[in-house]
């Protein structure tokens, strides 16, 4: 699931679905993206949706190890214990309290409270955004080659470009009982001389940074019940909205592509692929959420559209030309799905829990295999005691 999108439901104390269902009627049967647009952009004239039925069934292999289905497989399931140890991840993760990424690895002192991510900010550099005492509420602290720097108070969201040469974050102060208030700070910062732009918004809260390249930043925040995406380029002093994108839950690294949820029901979302550069749909589906875009990836990374109480039960990697599954795990009656990332434009990364313990997979779409990306430890979130943790 998207940790920007699970983190500022936290922050709020409300739910992203109940952001949408008030901006959306959520009755509507076929719903457009003009309509839930104010009619700027083309409908959306068919949302796809993929029955069970016609789905490929998956076969099983009598001659391949485990975790390697034959190529026409479509549904997987995933079984932590069947599969084989392969390379640590490529991105930042967190195990116990160490981060980790590439050669780096430095530990947070139990003060800074619960992690909630980490967005890497250059090669041996970090941006950590933690909750200290567990109150809710988050600051980010900077560490460069391990040794701590400044720290930021009521930040809610950060992530940096794929290069990891610039960040965005964003300061939202709230109330002595946690809610947000009617503004924030989004910042900008060019990691290697930390020179930072700032841009101030009032009359709107929960903003979530979902992308950034160079000096520009795409970022959502909620007025009313309304939930907006905005183009900011660092020193600008006012953003540009997006029509095109109402209700956005992703924005590709490369800036191309973004997400907008056109509907919502008590079954669940139908999510629409809309070209930024035109504002035109390329697909719709009511079969999965979309959760990340990375730039260079044939894959859009997909949950599913209904989610209600501990963890997902699956993931996809869906064919950006048609919205269509290329792969889709899910966890079956053993495995919880708690988060997923794209660790590269090849693969995803999967924090899973199975029985009372928890690892890190990489799974590959191309061919549906999955492989250990940490060992499989004890412990798990339902009992605060996770051992893993998935950032950016």
């Amino acid at each position: 699931m998207n940790r920007s999108i699970k983190l500022a439901g936290l922050v709020a104390g409300v739910s992203i679905a109940a952001v949408v269902a008030g901006a959306l009627v959520a009755a509507q049967q076929t719903p457009t993206l003009a309509a839930a647009s104010g009619g700027d952009v083309n409908p959306i004239d068919t949302v796809t949706s993929t029955a069970t039925s016609t789905m490929p069934k998956p076969s099983t292999p009598t001659s391949s190890p485990p975790g390697t289905p034959s190529t026409d497989a479509v549904k997987l399931t995933l079984d932590l214990t069947k599969l084989k140890q392969g390379a640590a991840p490529k991105t930042s993760y967190l195990d116990g309290r160490t981060v980790h990424f590439g050669s780096t690895k430095f530990t947070l002192p139990a003060s800074d409270g619960p992690v909630w991510d980490v967005a890497r900010a250059g090669t041996a550099d970090a941006l950590v955004l933690h909750s200290p005492g567990d109150t809710g509420k988050g600051s980010l602290t900077t560490w460069s080659k391990g040794t701590r720097g400044e720290t930021v108070k009521d930040v809610s969201t950060v992530l940096s470009a794929a290069d990891r040469t610039t960040s965005a974050y964003a300061v939202q102060p709230t109330n002595a009982d946690g809610t947000e208030l009617p503004r924030f700070t989004l910042v900008w910062r060019e990691n290697a001389s930390g020179e930072k732009y700032t841009l101030q918004r009032t009359g709107e809260q929960g903003p979530i940074v979902l992308a950034v390249q160079g000096s520009e930043v795409y970022f959502s925040a909620s007025k009313g019940n309304k939930e907006i995406l905005y183009k900011w380029i660092a020193g600008d002093e006012a953003p540009k909205p997006i029509n095109a994108v109402p209700t956005p839950s992703a924005v590709s690294s490369n800036l191309q592509l973004a997400a907008s949820i056109v509907s919502t029901s008590d079954d669940g979302s139908c999510t629409a692929l809309v070209d930024l550069a035109v504002g035109n749909k390329r697909w719709g589906t009511c079969d999965y959420a979309i959760d990340e875009l990375r730039g260079g990836s044939a894959y859009a990374l997909g949950g599913p559209a209904y989610r209600d109480g501990y963890g997902d039960g699956l993931f996809a990697a869906l064919d950006l030309k048609n919205g269509k599954p290329v792969r889709e795990w899910s966890g079956g009656s053993k495995v919880t799905i708690i988060s997923t990332t794209m660790e590269d434009p090849t693969h995803i990364l999967v924090l899973a829990e199975q029985a009372t313990k928890t690892a890190i997979a990489r799974c590959t779409p191309a061919t549906g295999t999955c492989e250990l990306a940490t060992p499989l430890k004890p412990g798990t979130g339902q009992t605060d005691n996770r051992p893993y943790d998935l950032t950016h």
